[in-house]
C-alpha cells in the first residue's frame, strides 16, 4: 500500500531545479519550503498548472530517491552521454533532452558524484541555451556555481533562480510546450532508470512505482495533446499511446483516505491509497518500450 499527498502549488522549473539537486536549504520562503517538503518525500506527487488545469506528475528524483533507498550502486551506464548534446538541433529534441539530462543531474548529485554533477550541469546549460534560455544559465551563474559547488544549500537557491528565469521567460513567450516536453523528458528518463534496474534486482517497491506510472502516462498525453500545435508533439504522442496500451494491463486499486489539514501552513492534503498488480510479462514490455522511446530521443 502507498500513501500518496497532492500540493496544489506548483512551479515547474523551481521543481525540476530543486527535485534535480534534492538537497535541503535555509532562508527559503514559505511556499519554497512547501515545495521542498512535497519534493523530499519518495511517495509524493508535485503539480503543475497548464492554464489553470492542475496535472499531477511524480518528481524524476524521488524515482533515484527510492533507487537509493533501495541500497542500488550509483551506475554510471544509465546516464545519457554528455557527447549526445550536440545531437539535439531542434527545440523538440532539446526540450525532451533538458528534461533527460536533468533527470541524470539529480541522480547523480544523490549519488555525491560532485564532478559529474557539474559536467551534467553544463550540458543542461548548453541545451537552456539552445532553447533560447541563456539569460537563465550565463556565465555569472556558471561562475557562481562553480564557487560554491562544494555548498550544496547555496548551489539549490543558484539554480533555483536560475530556473525561476527560464520559468518565466516561457511563460511569457507563450512556450508552454517547450515546459511539457521538458517535464515528458525527466518522466521517461525516471522511468527508464526503474526498468533497466529491475532487471537486475526484483525490488517490489521500485515494481509497484512502475506500475503507478500509469496514471502519469495518461496525464502527460492529456498535456502534450493540449499543446500539439501543427503536430509537433506528434511522434512522440504516437510513441507514448502505445506504451499506454501496455500500462492498461497494470491494475490498480484506489482506497480514500481522510485529507490532512495544516493550520499553520494554511494547506489541505488530498490522500489516498493505491495498490499495485503488474505481471511479469508487462512489466517486461513496458521496459522494453520505454528503452525503445529513449532511445529515439536521445541518438
Amino acid at each position: 500500500m502507498k500513501n500518496f499527498t497532492k500540493q496544489v502549488t506548483f512551479n515547474l522549473f523551481l521543481a525540476l531545479c530543486m527535485t534535480s539537486m534534492l538537497v535541503s536549504c535555509g532562508g527559503e520562503n514559505e511556499e519554497e519550503k512547501l515545495i521542498e517538503e512535497e519534493i523530499l518525500d519518495p511517495n509524493s506527487s508535485l503539480n503543475t498548472n497548464f492554464d489553470g488545469k492542475i496535472f499531477s506528475i511524480p518528481s524524476p528524483v524521488q524515482t533515484s530517491m527510492l533507487i537509493k533507498d533501495a541500497n542500488l550502486p550509483f551506475t554510471e551506464s544509465l546516464l545519457n552521454p554528455i557527447e549526445n548534446v550536440d545531437l539535439y538541433n531542434n527545440e523538440s529534441k532539446r526540450a525532451l533532452n533538458l528534461g533527460i539530462y536533468g533527470t541524470d543531474l539529480g541522480y547523480a548529485t544523490l549519488y555525491n558524484q560532485s564532478a559529474k554533477s557539474i559536467k551534467y550541469l553544463k550540458v543542461v546549460e548548453k541545451l537552456t541555451n539552445g532553447l533560447g534560455l541563456q539569460g537563465a544559465f550565463d556565465k555569472n551563474f556558471m561562475d557562481r556555481f562553480d564557487k560554491n559547488n562544494t555548498n550544496q544549500d547555496s548551489m539549490v537557491r543558484i539554480v533555483a533562480d536560475a530556473f525561476r528565469k527560464a520559468d518565466s521567460y516561457l511563460k511569457n513567450n507563450d512556450r508552454k510546450n517547450t515546459s511539457v516536453l521538458i517535464l515528458t523528458g525527466g518522466w521517461i528518463e525516471s522511468l527508464y532508470f526503474s526498468c533497466e534496474l529491475t532487471k537486475t534486482t526484483k525490488n517490489e517497491k521500485i515494481i509497484e512505482r512502475i506500475g503507478d506510472q500509469q496514471t502519469t502516462l495518461n496525464t502527460i498525453i492529456e498535456i502534450l495533446v493540449l499543446y500539439n500545435k501543427n503536430g509537433v508533439n506528434d511522434e512522440i504522442l504516437t510513441s507514448l499511446e502505445d506504451l499506454k496500451t501496455t500500462f492498461d494491463l497494470v491494475t490498480i486499486e484506489y482506497m480514500y483516505v481522510t485529507p490532512k489539514t495544516d493550520a499553520a501552513k494554511k494547506t489541505t492534503t488530498l490522500q489516498h491509497t493505491t495498490k499495485v498488480k503488474i505481471e511479469t510479462f508487462v512489466l517486461n514490455l513496458i521496459a522494453k518500450k520505454i528503452s525503445q522511446i529513449r532511445t529515439t530521443i536521445t541518438e
